[in-house]
């Protein structure tokens, strides 16, 4: 279970929430947040050879096609408890639109077995085509999600153009690499992440950002 949790003392308690491992406009969102809040976002661990479970998505207030959202990660945490430092995420992005779909050059799921997007139950109407028109959770497409090498580690921010109404934010599959380790591929595990989300209007044509774009950390 994925778990949205807002940063402001006097919102209401966090629940649980299905996560995705799938990418795709219909999936519904698990809460919203408005221009300059934070969340906390539980992130479920990547199974050995299974999809990353990304939690989300998370409507931005206001966002439109052609807006940028700017997301700061303020802090990752293992849920075990133990020293988290070097955590990130390896995916974080914005829901596709059917065009993304089309283009992305990623080849689609080829069925809806096993798929599980969101709150969109198997039975319901829209399960069938979400889950058979949609993009693996891994996928590493340069419009969907691609952070799986830099290390989006508290200070980093990541300037992700908005594509559908609501932007559908989705981040997870955290690693929390070994002290000395040269990479973390393998390191995927239960915790949080703590984000601020602000919006731009019109980003993608101000500021020429078309694709993901991430700036670690300085530290």
């Amino acid at each position: 279970m994925a778990l949205v949790l807002p940063l402001a003392p006097l919102e209401p308690a966090a629940r649980g929430v299905p996560g995705h491992d799938r990418w795709h406009p219909d999936i519904p969102a698990a809460a919203e947040v408005i221009t300059g809040g934070s969340v906390r976002m539980d992130c479920p661990a990547r199974a050995p050879g299974a999809e990353p479970v990304p939690c989300g998505p998370l409507v931005v207030v206001g966002a439109e096609p052609g807006d940028v959202i700017v997301v700061d990660v303020l802090g990752v945490g293992r849920a075990d408890g133990r020293s988290a430092r070097g955590g990130h995420p390896g995916l974080v992005g914005c829901a596709p639109d059917a065009d993304t779909l089309c283009r992305a050059g990623v080849v689609p799921a080829a069925s809806a077995e096993g798929a599980l997007p969101g709150r969109v139950a198997p039975g319901h109407p829209p399960y069938g085509r979400a889950a058979a028109e949609a993009l693996r959770g891994g996928s590493r497409g340069r419009r969907i999600a691609s952070c799986g090498i830099a290390r989006l580690t508290a200070g980093s921010r990541i300037l992700l153009p908005v594509h559908v109404r609501g932007a559908k934010l989705s981040v997870g599959d955290l690693h929390f690499p070994e002290p000395g380790a040269p990479d973390c591929r393998r390191a995927s595990a239960p915790g949080w992440i703590d984000l601020r989300v602000n919006l731009t209007r019109q980003g993608v044509t101000r500021f020429r950002v078309t694709g993901p774009t991430l700036m670690p950390s300085p530290d």
